[in-house]
């Protein structure tokens, strides 16, 4: 966290952000954490007393190999200035970090993308879809857990069902997205 004389000389969002980021990292390179977050939005609404930044219009954020892309991002706070929750909104809102150096990044999409920072979790709804190296699921919601990369699919109707593609070893990955 970073103290407050360093928080005064930083627009109260962009500390919001760099703050609720690091957690994203969880799985992240070991040089992520290290690189500077940078946040690009048509707009911007901040309000200090309710602890909540607003980015919208083809909002992209990024630090190191994360990337996250949607038509609307809330970054919600507590009292203490600590993030609690990102929630990342579109058509679809996109997520993608790669976890190790050998590895492609794990690509998430889905309508909502919420991010539970305590818990390091994601919470995927609205045709959630998940991409770990070619490996695919895809539901109507999916909760993933960052530190133990375990999974929770569920589909809405029998239309909607949980799907969940494994490609077989040595296979070439395909491209989803």
């Amino acid at each position: 966290m970073k103290s407050v004389n360093s928080r005064r000389r930083l627009p109260a969002l962009a500390l919001a952000l760099a703050c609720a980021l690091p957690g994203l990292s969880a799985l992240a390179l070991p040089d992520d954490r290290q690189q500077p977050v940078k946040v690009s939005a048509d707009n911007l609404e901040a309000n200090r007393s309710k602890n909540l930044s607003v980015y919208s219009g083809n909002v992209v954020i990024s630090q190191g190999s994360l990337q996250i892309r949607a038509d609307r991002v809330e970054v919600h706070g507590n009292t203490k200035g600590e993030i609690n929750k990102v929630i990342a909104t579109g058509k679809p809102a996109h997520f993608q970090q790669q976890v190790e150096e050998s590895t492609t990044p794990v690509k998430a999409r889905a309508a909502r993308i919420e991010f539970l920072v305590a818990s390091d979790a994601l919470q995927l709804t609205g045709e959630a879809f998940v991409d770990r190296d070619g490996n695919t699921l895809s539901a109507e919601r999916i909760d993933y857990d960052l530190n133990s990369e375990q999974m929770k699919a569920r589909g809405q109707s029998e239309k909607k069902r949980v799907e969940m593609i494994w490609k077989p070893e040595g296979q070439s990955e395909s491209n989803e997205e």
